[in-house]
């Protein structure tokens, strides 16, 4: 092997360089010969010729694998990091489920998580980073209202697809082409619980708990107008602020103004579950009809038995249905927890966008989002058609609570409510009037 330096030869003043010294010349070019060819083959893989240094190594220097990466913004740390496990592990098992059975046509699926740590503004830095370095595919955005509200104006400037999970009716009415809301709008749960208050339960002196937020606000605003085209006002009108600690105040109002019925629209599931057990506690036995935190395992989990006999709007998640009790099984099956009725929208989300690059997977951008508005795709939460606003879905179920379990009762929709078998038995043992806590 040639050295690396090139030697060129030279002239002796005086004459030509005698024998000994040209033997003495080539040997020495003989050595530095084999100094060079051991130092090119040395194992430190960091140097090349023995002068250029690499910060990796080679097969480091490769192009990663190509992968559909597909964003997740969740609540891994802060007051909602119990949901956002679950969400996490809901998407999580559709990827391992479709990258096992192959990937899509061979390329796997990449789950990117950003943790939006219970905080609105980190939740809308986290969004900006991801939009900017994530190289993604599709972004299945925020659960909460909270945060969905300022993430969405500035995605109407995207062209990347973002499923979102927050149900306040105004976020798929500002004209985003890219949104898709993956979880039944708010129009329809406040719809369906006013419709069973009043059409099917009598009640006269109606009490609303909500949160302050954005969620809760754009729920009591819609109970509000839904009270108000049947010439109803609202008895008490109460809300309060997301991780309030204490609600016994508020359940004695609740007492005092007589209700007879109590609805909540509660954000953290938390909350949800302190609220039930003081209502509990202090003996206020009127039906109460909760948003879809009242069916939430999270719930369950602070409320315990106070939780039993409450009717919740529920996505669609139910246990009867075949889809979603093999989702269970392998959900429970995989990480040894119980899903949630709030997390099986990323399962299926995970498997729409897996069909359309499956058929289309090239497709990106505003490519993808057209894609997205002319499939049908059955899931787990029921059948999804989006409309021309980004809705998906198109029905409630509501549902009554019985340890834990959400028990179907009936439906609500475009044609209003359609009972179960069921719901004359379970309308006759929803609780008795109100007594004024003494």
């Amino acid at each position: 092997m040639r050295p690396t330096m090139n030697v060129v030869g030279s002239s002796q003043r005086g004459g030509a360089w005698p024998r000994h010294q040209w033997l003495t010349l080539i040997a020495l070019l003989l050595i530095l010969s084999l100094a060079a060819c051991t130092a090119i083959t040395n194992t430190n893989t960091s140097i090349l010729d023995g002068t250029t240094t690499f910060t990796k190594d080679v097969i480091a220097e490769l192009p990663d694998p190509q992968t559909y990466r597909l964003g997740l913004h969740t609540e891994v740390t802060g007051a909602g990091a119990q949901i956002g496990d679950l969400t996490i592990r809901a998407a999580r098992l559709a990827v391992e489920e479709i990258n096992d059975a192959g990937g899509v046509n061979g390329i796997p699926l990449e789950l990117v998580v950003r943790d939006v740590r219970s905080d609105p503004q980190f939740a809308l830095e986290q969004y900006h980073h991801a939009i900017a370095e994530d190289n993604l595919v599709a972004l299945l955005g925020p659960l909460k209202s909270a945060y969905a509200t300022l993430m969405v104006p500035e995605h109407r400037h995207e062209h990347l697809p973002m499923f979102i999970g927050a149900t306040n009716y105004t976020l798929t009415e500002q004209g985003a082409t890219n949104l898709f809301r993956a979880r039944p709008s708010d129009r329809l749960g406040a719809a369906a619980m006013v419709t069973i208050a009043i059409d099917q339960l009598g009640a006269e002196r109606i009490g609303l708990v909500y949160d302050s937020d954005a969620f809760g606000s754009g729920g009591a605003e819609l109970i509000r107008q839904e009270l108000s085209e049947r010439g109803r006002t609202l008895t008490a009108d109460i809300s309060y602020l997301t991780e309030t600690g204490e609600f016994d105040p508020l359940v004695r109002r609740l007492a005092e103004e007589q209700v007879d019925m109590v609805l909540i629209y509660g954000t953290n599931q938390t909350d949800v579950g302190r609220l039930l057990r003081t209502i509990r506690y202090w003996d206020l036995e009127v039906p109460i009809f909760t948003s879809p935190g009242g069916s939430s395992v999270v719930t369950h989990n602070v409320a315990a038995e106070a939780q039993d006999g409450i009717l919740a709007i529920n996505d669609g998640f139910l246990k009867d249905s075949i889809n979603a009790a093999r989702f269970q099984e392998a959900f429970v099956q995989r990480f040894g927890v119980e899903p949630d009725t709030y997390v099986a929208w990323t399962y299926d989300v995970v498997y729409l966008l897996a069909d359309i690059l499956a058929e289309h997977p090239d497709a990106r951008g505003d490519v993808l989002d057209d894609l997205i508005r002319q499939t049908t795709f059955d899931g787990i939460q029921g059948s999804y058609r989006f409309d021309e606003t980004g809705e998906g879905l198109h029905s409630v179920t509501i549902v009554r609570m019985e340890d834990a379990v959400p028990q179907p009762v009936g439906t609500y929709g475009p044609t209003g409510f359609v009972p179960n078998a069921d719901w004359p038995a379970v309308k006759a043992s929803l609780g008795r009037p109100a007594e004024p806590i003494p």
